[in-house]
């Protein structure tokens, strides 16, 4: 008997039907591992008068900082101009690596140049990603070096939770921060670098014939926001740093993962009026000073310290405690005899001294109306009036000899050893070298070329860091000179810890070993 075939109900077979249908896209789902999570929502404001936090919503957790990657970049870049190694006008030339980089981006071509003032504005408003990685080769050799500095500078600023591993924010499944150190940064920037903060005012930046509006609408559209940055990614969400100052109250907040840029611009703005209300007038918190070199070790807790109350309120802390605090306060005897069987370190007396006229004069003709050198002495017997001679011994990095050195313009300060010392430098005397292979050499090395292992904030860490060169050194620096010169940044006096006498090639083969010995340096021509 032949078996006659029933249909199924038209409801069992649009249930079947979609079953199936859920089944193959649960299997496709399985075989693609993704890349990133979901973004992650977290927030934070602070009080930039008193350091009080005025809002705080998984302020710790680890989060994608997408373009925020460029506050870090902007910070290193504005560092390296305040100690003269950079200038406003000095060119940025762009590599096939950079013109590469994925979107947002100015699409210069390989070889063009702009202006390092120019490409902060490109970073500031279009968030131009080729443009920061132009940046950082110039400045460290490869954008691979030079993410490992902003992390080494990010942990010196307090940036505990954070790793950079490219200098734009592209995505990268190691990079990571969180709104806490997004807010340490933010708060860096403005106590350290004042007239250089004033550029993330900028709301439209002109370059080759297109103009470009800034990214964060909050500045058009929030009275009283000063900046900062903006930042998205896929995996990040719409990130973003505001600073808004009203009626003598000062707020910076932090924004991560919004669904959307009008989203995340409507929270920041809940959390920026409700942090207004409670924010104080009187200015209490001290502007975070320039970061100073780690010491090796931490010191001792003095029972004062070890049994110190707890605070009442959170309040933000801008730098960990420890060993970077503690080398801010030296606790070396004052008097300790110096060391003779190493060559004399001179320092040289400390005036003040204007900013290079040069630097004025770039502010004015780079500014398309947007609204948005170093100095050092070569001879000693010259360094009493090295401070006021501003017109003279300008410096020019050069190119190195071919196979002998390669890379960029590396931040001396990055890798400095630890400082320490608080002798009184004016009765600092300069001995006669002491040995006969040491005045032979001195007699020699007199070569127009010098090298700068760091900047510091008082002369005895320049000079405690180049006897500490030369001992690391096993002799290389020996025959040269060792200065500090004094240099005046905006309102702080540095010294920068230089060798001269060398020729060319030497100049830059001893920097090389010094590298290599993990010294950080690089080398300078006298004019």
């Amino acid at each position: 008997m032949k078996r006659v075939r029933t249909p199924l109900p038209l409801t069992r077979y649009l249930a079947l039907r979609a079953a199936i249908a859920t089944l193959i896209l649960a299997l496709a789902a399985s075989s693609v591992t993704p890349a990133y999570a979901a973004p992650r929502q977290a927030s934070m404001a602070i009080d930039a008068n008193t350091g009080a936090v005025l809002h705080n919503k998984s302020g710790d957790a680890v989060c994608y900082p997408a373009s925020l990657t460029k506050m870090m970049t902007l910070y290193m870049t504005f560092e390296l101009i305040e100690q003269g190694q950079l200038g406003y006008a000095t060119k940025i030339k762009m590599t096939e690596t950079a013109a590469a980089a994925p979107p947002s981006k100015l699409k210069l071509k390989p070889g063009e140049e702009l202006t390092v003032l120019n490409a902060i504005k490109a970073l500031i408003t279009k968030s131009a990603n080729d443009v920061a990685a132009a940046l950082a080769e110039h400045i460290a050799g490869s954008e691979e070096n030079f993410a490992r500095l902003m992390t080494k500078r990010g942990r010196e600023l307090g940036m505990t939770s954070t790793v950079f591993k490219n200098a734009s924010g592209l995505p990268n499944s190691e990079q990571k921060t969180t709104a806490r150190d997004m807010l340490k940064l933010a708060l860096h920037l403005q106590d350290h670098f004042p007239k250089h903060y004033k550029l993330f005012s900028t709301r439209t930046f002109t370059y080759g014939g297109r103009r470009y509006r800034n990214h964060n609408a909050l500045l058009r559209r929030y009275r009283g926001v000063d900046g900062i940055k903006t930042g998205y990614t896929r995996a990040s969400g719409f990130n973003l740093v505001s600073s808004v100052r009203r009626h003598g109250k000062h707020v910076v907040a932090v924004v991560f993962g919004g669904k959307s840029a009008r989203v995340r611009n409507a929270k920041m703005r809940s959390i920026l009026n409700k942090a207004l209300a409670k924010a104080s007038r009187k200015k209490t918190r001290k502007p975070i000073l320039l970061a100073r070199a780690k010491s090796p070790t931490p010191p001792r807790p003095t029972p004062a310290t070890r049994h110190a109350p707890p605070r009442p309120a959170e309040r933000f802390v801008s730098t960990p405690p420890g060993p970077a605090a503690a080398a801010s306060k030296p606790t070396l005897n004052a008097r300790q005899p110096r060391d003779t069987s190493q060559p004399s370190i001179s320092v040289a007396k400390v005036r003040p001294i204007p900013m290079p006229a040069g630097m004025q004069r770039n502010d004015a003709r780079h500014d398309e109306g947007d609204g948005d050198n170093g100095q050092t002495n070569a001879n000693p017997a010259m360094q009493s009036s090295a401070a006021s001679n501003t017109g003279k011994g300008a410096v020019t990095r050069f190119a190195p000899p071919k196979g002998v050195l390669s890379g960029g313009l590396l931040p001396s300060t990055l890798q400095a050893q630890p400082a320490a010392l608080a002798r009184n430098t004016s009765a600092i005397q300069q001995p006669q070298p002491n040995t006969e292979r040491q005045r032979n050499a001195a007699a020699v090395a007199a070569g127009p070329f010098q090298i700068q292992i760091g900047a510091y904030i008082a002369p005895a860490d320049a000079e405690r860091q180049m006897t500490l060169a030369r001992k690391r050194s096993g002799g290389l620096l020996d025959p040269y000179r060792a200065v500090a010169v004094p240099v005046q940044t905006g309102r702080r006096q540095l010294y920068r810890a230089r060798f001269q006498g060398f020729e060319r090639t030497a100049a830059y083969s001893t920097c090389a070993s010094l590298r290599r010995l993990k010294i950080d340096c690089f080398v300078l021509r006298m004019q």
